[in-house]
């Protein structure tokens, strides 16, 4: 219905424009759009955690995500900037995918592919302190909880071992000068409590890195959720 309400209402677009104004129809389409992307990532998602979805099948969000950004960035003035915050999974340039099965092509992804050098992803990570991490509860509020979760020190293999390896603290690393072709180069980055593994120096033109975080209190928390 939603796909079909979609279709109607980009097929009698001039009708519409007349009626109102071209920004007007744009948001609205927009908004249409996303209803359509929610539609389908919701029971994506549900597949996933089931274990019966689809290879890629979240990358619907992602897309609708990235083409939102591309949204903003033609209706702004000429030679606009844009920052974005959101979770390194959503920002990196590297597909993604758990335990060898691809789960989504990223926002990042998609907007490297079509901004090219103007895009930049700047990851955030930390070596030591806290993290909220996220159990399902399908009798929560949102479908999850978040625990307040102690850092393990970071895996071997990870950027953040590199920045406590070479005891960093607060700092910045430019990946795009870093060697592609070293065999160390790290091969995850903190997800929470736990890892992603992804090839960080494609995945990222650089990373910040904060020697500890903390996590916000219960009712800030069930705020940002």
């Amino acid at each position: 219905m939603l796909m079909r309400l979609r279709t109607r209402f980009r097929a009698l677009e001039p009708l519409y424009v007349f009626r109102s104004d071209q920004l007007s129809y744009d948001i609205a389409l927009r908004r249409l759009e996303a209803a359509c992307h929610a539609d389908y990532h919701f029971p994506a998602m549900a597949d996933l955690y089931a274990g019966r979805g689809l290879p890629g099948d979240t990358s619907a969000r992602e897309v609708f995500m990235a083409e939102s950004v591309d949204w903003h960035l033609k209706h702004a003035d000429p030679g606009a900037r844009m920052v974005l915050f959101a979770r390194n999974a959503h920002i990196q340039k590297a597909s993604i995918s758990f335990g060898g099965h691809l789960t989504a092509l990223p926002m990042g992804q998609h907007l490297h592919r079509t901004l090219g050098s103007d895009y930049l992803a700047l990851g955030l990570t930390s070596t030591a302190g806290r993290t909220a991490e996220m159990h399902l509860d399908e009798n929560a509020r949102f479908g999850f909880t978040l625990e307040d979760l102690a850092l393990e020190p970071p895996e071997p293999g990870s950027i953040e071992a590199a920045f406590a390896d070479g005891d960093l603290g607060l700092a910045l690393a430019d990946l795009r000068r870093s060697p592609q072709t070293d065999s160390s180069q790290p091969d995850r980055i903190r997800m929470q409590s736990d890892y992603l593994h992804t090839p960080v120096l494609d995945a990222f033109d650089a990373v910040i890195n904060i020697p500890s975080t903390t996590v916000i209190d219960d009712h800030g928390i069930e705020a940002l959720a």
